[in-house]
């Protein structure tokens, strides 16, 4: 990012940090309370976590459980004493098992995520960058407060959510992802959905597995259609095709083509292109 990264260890990290407490105070900062690592944080602007994700002070926090991949929690303070500090989701390249089927750097999807989402205009994924790290380079996520207790099984539920789980399921069709679980899907502290976990996408073969399938047979609405064929008809941003291969960034565009020519969601009449555990 061409600052030169600066970061500290506490002497606690890699100690599981407990995700069973949460808070509810939008305070714009605050300290985490004894029994919570956690920051309670009001809205972010993009631009300013974008600035302190890539440049701020991360310190190590702890390690998130029930990951598959290495995932820790973080601090990421500012440049200026007395600023707000901000926390991120640290999933260093190192910490990465390796698959079949994706290549090393998955760290690299979680950024494009983003990246397509912020070019889309959709919201859905907290900011995300690539940077350095105490455990190397890998991405760094905004943290998004949230009820875990929520998830994508009970949020389908709430009519007022409809909007934006179905440009979700739009989302990873185009991105391609094939690990949509519902524990992925968030309901912010702030009201929003947002969609984490986003390693998992970006294939040049079609390979969707995603528990969003509430939405099958009914037509993309025409604000998204529009903002599929500006995606189609422009070079996708540097920003996000520098973090794929050829291939897979032509596969976007490809499957934003598909579904304007279908102009509805698809249905999955095998029934079997959901991930597991479901959750």
């Amino acid at each position: 990012v061409g600052v030169e990264p600066r970061w500290s260890r506490k002497p606690a990290a890699g100690a599981p940090v407990p995700t069973g407490q949460t808070s509810t105070d939008q305070e714009s900062a605050s300290e985490p309370t004894p029994d919570s690592p956690f920051r309670a944080r009001g809205p972010v602007d993009d631009g300013v976590a974008l600035a302190l994700l890539a440049t701020g002070d991360l310190t190590l926090l702890g390690q998130m459980p029930w990951s598959s991949n290495g995932t820790f929690l973080v601090d990421l303070a500012p440049p200026t004493p007395g600023d707000n500090i901000v926390q991120g989701v640290y999933k260093p390249g190192r910490g990465e098992r390796p698959l079949r089927d994706f290549p090393a750097g998955l760290y690299r999807r979680e950024a494009a995520a983003w990246e397509l989402a912020s070019h889309l205009g959709w919201g859905l994924i907290p900011p995300t960058v690539v940077r350095d790290g105490p455990l190397g380079e890998g991405s760094v996520q905004l943290y998004v407060p949230c009820d875990y207790r929520e998830h994508y099984f009970t949020l389908c539920e709430d009519p007022t959510r409809a909007d934006d789980l179905r440009r979700l399921a739009v989302f990873d069709l185009v991105a391609n992802n094939t690990d949509r679980k519902a524990g992925h899907v968030l309901a912010g502290d702030d009201g929003r959905i947002w969609a984490v976990d986003n390693a998992l996408c970006f294939h040049q073969q079609f390979k969707i597995r995603t528990v969003i399938w509430d939405f099958s047979g009914q037509p993309i609405p025409a604000a998204l259609l529009e903002d599929l064929t500006r995606l189609v008809d422009t070079d996708l941003p540097t920003s996000l095709s520098c973090l794929l291969d050829t291939f897979e960034a032509e596969a976007i565009v490809a499957r934003a083509s598909a579904l304007l020519a279908d102009g509805e969601l698809p249905v999955d009449p095998s029934g079997r292109r959901v991930p597991w555990p479901l959750l």
